[in-house]
């Protein structure tokens, strides 16, 4: 079928838009102007008007556009730009008004572009009928837009794998320091304290197995908190109402806050997320929490103010839970590296709470981040889905 013969009669005119030369002057510029190719094809399929831009999308002159028409132009061509032939063809058959359709363009030479491609037709107003007399099609080209999500996609599922391979590396390093060192340093601990039970108290062997036993300890911590990172369990989420949950989480703090003069506020809560529910593990979850309400409290030793929020976020999706305090911050240049295993900046820290933190927030697909600045404090936020 042609496209002359699928437009129905109307009143010949010259063409499907005013032709006054001054009104078509204008038009002609701004058509001219335009970033985006544009075309108008009259009630008898033949091409009446192009710009600039779309010879340079397409691939073809204005010139030798003109005065064709759409299936002698393009029905002959390849194949593959079946697809793109159609958009003016259901436009035709069916009078869709406002037509909307990404295609791939394959050109007479060089490579394919991708197009959104916008229709309607163009009725005479001034008749009763409002009889088609022609289509107006803008073609907008998103080759450009196109490949630079697909090289996103590409660049963000390359640091997914490359995230993956490090979180595996590290429970690999965790598995073996757990199970390498926790028998010699038990063996360790417990020959020390037989042997000092031996000993005279106030000997000098006694000094130093007291050391040994000392050193013995802080090993197996080092040893318990690996192994909890590198066997932590998949969550088994339920329902959890957030508010009352983070109420009951303040309260098992508040009692020790107080006892070292900060002020615990919250949990704060905006207007309408009073009964809001997501899925989680409890367990996890507070043991997640609980590492930055411990964090706060400990950069807070002679007192301030810790908060605990529940907020809104950006996404209708997700809901934020924050802790702030207004203890001595973190620096600059420890923040890109305090969720990664085994650095702290405490004298007696192992390391180990944020990024058993961060790997817990993962397992629930939220995102764990922080804020801060040397001596005003640091608010860390927990982006959670619902």
């Amino acid at each position: 079928m042609t496209i002359h013969r699928s437009l129905k009669k109307a009143p010949r005119r010259k063409d499907p838009y005013r032709t006054l030369p001054s009104s078509r002057a204008l038009f002609q510029n701004v058509s001219d102007a335009m970033s985006d190719g544009m075309m108008i094809i009259d009630r008898q399929g033949q091409i009446v008007l192009v710009n600039p831009a779309l010879g340079g999308m397409l691939g073809l002159e204005a010139r030798d556009m003109l005065g064709r028409g759409w299936a002698e132009l393009f029905f002959d061509g390849p194949a593959e730009n079946n697809t793109f032939n159609d958009v003016v063809v259901e436009v035709i058959q069916q009078q869709v008004c406002h037509h909307n359709r990404q295609v791939t363009y394959y050109p007479p030479q060089g490579p394919s572009r991708e197009l959104i491609i916008t229709t309607d037709l163009l009725l005479d107003k001034r008749s009763r009928s409002r009889t088609v007399i022609g289509i107006l099609a803008v073609f907008k080209d998103i080759t450009e837009i196109k490949a630079l999500h697909h090289r996103e996609q590409e660049l963000l599922e390359k640091s997914r794998r490359l995230y993956q391979e490090k979180l595996e590396g590290l429970n690999r390093l965790a598995e073996a320091v757990a199970h390498e060192i926790r028998n010699p340093v038990m063996s360790i601990g417990g020959l020390s304290m037989r042997l000092l039970g031996q000993c005279d108290p106030e000997g000098q062997q006694s000094h130093y197995l007291e050391r040994i036993v000392a050193s013995s300890r802080r090993l197996e911590q080092i040893v318990a908190q690996v192994s909890n990172y590198a066997g932590l369990k998949s969550p088994r989420p339920v329902r959890l109402e957030l508010l009352s949950w983070l109420s009951g989480l303040a309260r098992q703090y508040r009692e020790r806050a107080q006892a070292q003069g900060v002020r615990l506020e919250g949990p704060r809560v905006q207007p309408g997320l009073e009964g809001l529910k997501a899925l989680a593990d409890p367990k996890l979850l507070g043991h997640l929490l609980g590492v930055l309400l411990e964090n706060a409290l400990e950069a807070m030793p002679r007192g301030g103010d810790l908060r605990l929020e529940l907020a809104r976020h950006a996404d209708p999706g997700r809901v934020v839970i924050s802790v702030s305090d207004t203890g001595q911050g973190i620096a600059p240049d420890d923040q890109p590296y305090i969720f990664d295993p085994f650095f702290t900046t405490k004298a007696a820290g192992i390391g180990m709470g944020l990024a058993l933190a961060k790997r817990i927030a993962e397992e629930h697909d939220a995102v764990l981040s922080v804020e801060s600045s040397p001596g005003q404090g640091a608010t860390f936020r927990l982006s959670l889905p619902l």
